[in-house]
């Protein structure tokens, strides 16, 4: 604080907590999903779920630094799905959080393993730079911190088929189109992708820099990356 407004954030135009409550429940009985960052309204989303059930309306919680095995139970019971933020809470300060959090808690910190353990929905995300999900799906696989170069909570990494299930299948799910989307597979859209290395043999280190060949939707080629050249194509 105080927020500048850059990323459209007003810094003096919060509600009170108490507001915040009501708002939630009115939210929960009108069938209004809702998300946030953090765990600080977990308290207020179980409020909210007494006055009118939220299960199976896959209320949100984004970004997730640190979650305690006691948050998850409550995230799992909620239904909530999570969205995480690794560019930030694993690549770009991980070493600062195991610091604040200590050795002992570090496996809280982004609870990928525990998470998807514990059987809650989550989607990999990249909120700001680098734009391609190839990034998180690297953290969640190598755990790197870029300035110490050490793995943070590698107790907490994903296999390469669970993070590569995070960004299809679970980013559909997040949006409520799983039936259409996430997978390749009779009655789901036509969208896919060829990539430039296979994420499930490359080196670990090269899943960051994979990218797209060449790109399909709707069963039409729309994007075609052209070779040696490096210019790009793009469809109709």
């Amino acid at each position: 604080m105080p927020y500048t407004g850059w990323a459209g954030f007003a810094y003096d135009a919060p509600l009170p907590r108490e507001r915040v409550g009501a708002l939630l429940v009115e939210c929960a009985r009108r069938g209004i999903r809702v998300a946030s960052i953090g765990t600080d309204l977990l308290d207020l989303y179980e409020a909210a779920s007494r006055a009118a059930p939220i299960a199976g309306r896959r209320w949100v919680l984004e970004h997730v630094p640190t979650l305690t095995a006691g948050e998850i139970a409550r995230v799992r019971d909620l239904g909530l799905v999570v969205t995480t933020h690794t560019n930030r809470y694993i690549h770009k300060d991980g070493e600062g959080l195991a610091r604040r959090v200590g050795a002992a808690a570090e496996d809280t910190i982004v609870p990928l393993r525990s998470l998807v353990d514990a059987g809650v929905p989550v989607a990999l995300a990249t909120d700001n730079v680098p734009v391609s999900l190839f990034h998180p799906l690297w953290h969640a696989v190598a755990r790197v911190d870029r300035a110490s170069g050490r793995p943070i909570a590698p107790a907490q990494r994903l296999s390469r088929e669970a993070a590569l299930r995070a960004c299809t299948l679970g980013g559909a799910y997040l949006t409520f189109e799983e039936d259409t989307k996430g997978s390749i597979e009779p009655g789901k859209l036509a969208d896919l992708v060829v990539l430039s290395a296979d994420p499930l043999t490359c080196d670990e280190s090269a899943l960051k820099d994979i990218v797209a060949e060449t790109t399909i939707v709707g069963g039409r080629v729309v994007f075609e990356r052209a070779g040696d050249a490096g210019t790009v194509t793009r469809g109709p």
